[in-house]
């Protein structure tokens, strides 16, 4: 199965000390955030699994997909109509490996709070990067469908789409191979893990993948909401 690897992280001091409510950032934290991005470069193993799979139907709240491995059926909820327009979708679960958040557990457990606050947004910044190349990839193949693309979707994350179906999702590929497993309690670890959804298709009007942050529980509080593309 296809693995994207070599992906690369774009960082920036002012993204990893996160949104200062137009304060200007204090010459001592943006060195402090240089010194974590060089750190975070280090650590960062960046790489997504995925596969193609076909949509066979969107109802009562399910989304059908058959691929080479067999079918199954998740559990979307009522937000499953996001999926009515597509013929295909892209599954897919990335990670950045599991050095950096050891590095921030050390960092923390020495006293070191500020370096290890802000290696741990690199950390999320630095997933959010291996989401970006997942974007990229179904825009790529849709492009070449002439077909448009939806959100990108996720169990736990969408509104009434349970965490528990991370399993289902996650059973349709070999996570072992970017070093990723699943917890008894549906969790991802490495923890700076992530999984996508991604359908396609001709009655898709929009040719980037766009955000479901505002179907997210949390959408009025995290700092790393992602806006629709214009």
């Amino acid at each position: 199965m296809p693995v994207l690897r070599d992906i690369p992280l774009a960082l920036t001091a002012e993204e990893v000390l996160g949104p200062r409510r137009g304060r200007p950032s204090q010459p001592a934290l943006l060195e402090a955030a240089e010194e974590v991005i060089a750190l975070g470069h280090a650590l960062c193993q960046p790489a997504a699994v995925y596969d193609w799979l076909e949509v066979q139907a969107v109802a009562a709240q399910q989304v059908r997909l058959s691929g080479p491995g067999g079918a199954c059926a998740l559990h979307v909820g009522p937000r499953a109509d996001l999926l009515a327009p597509a013929r295909r979708a892209l599954v897919a679960v990335g990670t950045i490996g599991p050095a950096l958040e050891a590095r921030v557990l050390e960092l923390n457990a020495a006293g070191q709070g500020l370096k290890s606050c802000l290696l741990d947004n690199a950390g999320v910044l630095a997933v959010g990067a291996v989401g970006e190349a997942v974007r990229c990839l179904a825009e790529e193949a849709a492009a070449q469908e002439g077909w448009g693309v939806g959100l990108a979707l996720a169990p736990g994350s969408l509104v009434g789409w349970p965490l528990r179906d991370q399993r289902t999702l996650c059973a349709l590929l070999p996570l072992h191979e970017v070093g990723v497993e699943l917890n008894p309690q549906c969790v991802l670890v490495p923890h700076k893990s992530a999984s996508w959804l991604i359908g396609m298709g001709p009655g898709y009007e929009s040719h980037r993948v766009g955000s479901a942050c505002k179907y997210c529980a949390l959408a009025g509080s995290c700092w790393r909401r992602r806006e629709d593309p214009a």
